[in-house]
């Protein structure tokens, strides 16, 4: 295998570090047959040619490699290359992160198009990984499948099939997934919704119907409310490679819906928030004050934007501006600047409280 490797003039590919000379040693490394070498390569790779999962010139240039070797059944870790041609096509992709690929708009960056072009040559393998015993590499089959939209006619069939076999509750939150980004208008999505016995497919299942929310059920937004208020999260989400941070990406969902079908989702973000720590704080603030104060007005450029009058605050927004307040953990995330700016609202927790005239512990 990669016997065309050489043909790559890499000294004149760039990738996310300079110059992609260095790739192909990496590429050929994913074969060795010492896992901690694989591991090195895998990591350098991820680094170089998907850093923060923005592509380069190397990432296209390797792709048409990564296609071959997850070709061949004999390649180690097959699926975690599966994972990395995902996010070579996609980017970050998951529930809360739109996929960023090839969508055949005529504006496509040519590096994006040419990814896409080169990684459906790996849909017939995939295909056939849907079926395969282990849930890992059939995890990894649909992730990578959810992906290409071209060929939904074929890969539609398959899931379904999928369905119809024993499978777990991992398998059937990624076939939900896939289902809900190639044909969220799937009999079998909604069926996945409202019958399946576990949560985390339930879930899913609610996330895909929600991306068109005029057509969804009211009870996917119930399904991601009770998720929302679960206090130990809903268990298998950790599984799922089309999640980033748990519940906390269910909240960043909730902000693609219209805040009159999302307001009633307020009381439950409040308590995740109280519960949440880290940059998970985000997934609910964001949805929060979405639906407290409509979508942001943004700031000027060169001057700072005018605050809020604390007289035109409602009791609802009041409300939300308070639980913010005693979220100690929410203001130790530089971010929160940004988009509390955006919002017109007091960007730190002294002046949030002066704001609102209460105290500050």
């Amino acid at each position: 295998m990669l016997e065309n490797l050489d043909t790559v003039d890499w000294a004149h590919v760039h990738h996310a570090y300079g110059e992609a000379a260095d790739t192909p040693e990496f590429l050929r490394m994913l074969l060795d047959g010492d896992p901690e070498r694989r591991q090195r390569a895998y990591r350098h790779l991820s680094v170089t040619l998907l850093e923060d999962g923005l592509r380069n010139q190397a990432t296209a240039a390797a792709a048409p490699f990564l296609v071959e070797l997850i070709g061949d059944p004999r390649t180690p870790d097959r699926s975690r290359l599966i994972d990395m041609l995902t996010c070579s096509v996609a980017g970050t992709f998951s529930i809360a992160s739109p996929p960023i690929l090839d969508d055949g708009a005529p504006d496509v960056h040519p590096i994006l198009r040419e990814i896409y072009r080169v990684a459906e040559a790996a849909v017939p393998h995939c295909l056939e990984l849907v079926h395969a015993a282990d849930d890992g590499s059939c995890v990894a089959a649909v992730y990578f499948l959810a992906t290409m939209w071209r060929s939904a006619s074929e890969i539609v069939p398959a899931l379904h099939g999928r369905l119809a076999r024993s499978s777990s509750a991992t398998v059937r939150a990624i076939v939900a997934f896939a289902l809900g980004h190639l044909r969220p208008d799937e009999p079998a999505l909604l069926a996945l919704h409202e019958d399946d016995p576990e949560p985390v497919v339930r879930v899913i299942a609610a996330v895909g119907l929600l991306r068109h929310p005029g057509d969804a059920p009211a009870s996917a937004m119930d399904t991601i409310i009770a998720a929302l208020d679960a206090p130990d999260g809903v268990p298998g989400l950790d599984k799922l490679p089309c999640v980033e941070m748990g519940v906390a990406d269910l909240g960043r969902v909730l902000c693609t819906v219209p805040p009159a079908l999302g307001a009633r989702a307020v009381p439950a973000l409040c308590a995740a928030l109280r519960r949440a720590d880290g940059f998970a704080v985000l997934g609910m603030i964001e949805p929060l004050l979405y639906f407290a104060f409509g979508d942001p007005p943004g700031h000027l450029e060169d001057a700072p934007p005018p605050a809020r009058d604390l007289d035109a605050i409602t009791p609802d927004q009041r409300h939300v501006l308070g639980v913010m307040l005693e979220t100690a953990s929410l203001w130790t995330i530089g971010d929160l600047f940004f988009l509390l700016q955006a919002y017109r609202l007091p960007t730190s927790r002294r002046s949030l409280a002066a704001f609102l005239g209460a105290p500050v512990s």
